[in-house]
């Protein structure tokens, strides 16, 4: 491994690798930073074709399992939460597996967005306008262009992001269950509008390398980091074959099963004075929780990015906490609906969860 002073931070490339290596690398990395055997790592990591469920999520609610049996995409579980995800070799994953005190202080709101900024500076070196959305998602122009999450164990922090450097929008949609009924061209371009890749906005994909560059200028940057590249430490390599065990074994993937009739695709419309609401969402019959949202119908609304920011804000909430995350979003934006009111949106909302 390559010598480096106790303050600079290990930059270590794991290239590409199957779903279970990448899952049981991290669960290494952790176990061998919790034991005091390595440095703090930044890990850029490539997955061959994957779907990767957040740790407290089921496979069977998330994923079109039979697709991915019949097209050879493996299915495992991430050690942090958040939502389903799709990879390819065409994604980079990067992350931050480190001892708490060698971040910024403060709760893990204000840490994950530091950690998103220092991310998004770092792409905006690209040519893109890149910056943090709430809760936990780096965008361009109000489309999504990375996700993040975070775990704490001890005193260690496990911090992981994504950079969708290119993306095949129907393939995603057959893979991921979203709320939306049809694959067709309407369902494509609504996902189009939301979700964006370094391809689309710079006309062609940057070479990896490039963007590895540009993030860890991003994190120099915003959070003073200094960097030196080497190898995966010993300590890790000799404890991958047991994660490896672990994360390979039926126990872990069946964690938090759950059947799939228990978070049906749910939609409601709504007529209200601003115009029609509809309401299309993953519902979570088990934690009485909006998954995911869509909404779409006839109305006007300003700014044109609320809707957008409103569906971010509304992932994986309880029917309870809508109404004043909705009012609050209103309010910090100071939204005009042209008639449409928060509580149109809370209203649609709660029809959606009763439609059967």
């Amino acid at each position: 491994m390559t010598a480096h002073a106790s303050d600079d931070w290990l930059v270590v490339d794991t290239g590409l690798r199957a779903a279970d290596e990448n899952m049981a690398l991290d669960k290494a990395l952790l176990l061998a930073m919790l034991e005091n055997r390595t440095p703090n790592i930044f890990r850029f990591l490539r997955f061959e074709e994957s779907a990767l469920v957040g740790y407290h999520q089921s496979p069977e609610q998330e994923l079109n399992l039979e697709f991915c049996r019949a097209q050879g995409i493996a299915v495992q579980r991430r050690l942090t939460g958040g939502g389903a995800l799709i990879f390819d070799p065409t994604q980079i994953g990067w992350e931050l597996v480190c001892r708490r005190d060698a971040l910024p202080q403060g709760d893990m709101a204000s840490l994950s967005r530091k950690i998103c900024e220092a991310a998004a500076a770092g792409l905006s070196l690209l040519g893109v306008r890149a910056q943090f959305r709430p809760r936990n998602d780096i965008e361009v122009e109000g489309r999504k262009i990375s996700g993040t999450g975070g775990i704490m164990d001890g005193d260690v922090l496990l911090f992981q992001g994504t950079v969708l450097v290119d993306l095949d929008i129907p393939r995603m949609l057959r893979v991921l269950r979203v709320p939306l009924e049809k694959l067709d061209a309407h369902a494509v371009s609504s996902v189009a509008e939301r979700v964006t890749s370094l391809k689309a906005l710079l006309g062609k994909a940057p070479e990896l390398m490039v963007v590895q560059k540009a993030l860890l200028d991003g994190f120099r940057a915003q959070l003073g980091l200094s960097f030196v590249q080497g190898d995966l430490p010993d300590a890790v390599a000799a404890l991958l074959p047991e994660a490896l065990a672990k994360v390979r074994d039926a126990e872990w993937l069946g964690i938090n099963h759950r059947a799939r009739d228990d978070m049906p695709l749910r939609k409601a419309t709504l007529r209200a004075p601003g115009g029609t609401l509809q309401a299309e969402m993953l519902w979570d019959n088990y934690g009485n929780r909006v998954r995911q949202v869509h909404f779409s119908g006839d109305y006007f609304i300003q700014p044109q990015r609320a809707i957008v920011d409103l569906e971010a804000a509304l992932r994986n909430v309880h029917l309870n906490d809508v109404d004043g995350i909705i009012a609050g979003l209103f309010e910090e934006q100071a939204v005009d609906g042209f008639g449409l009111q928060p509580e149109h949106f809370a209203t649609v909302l709660r029809m959606a969860a009763k439609d059967a």
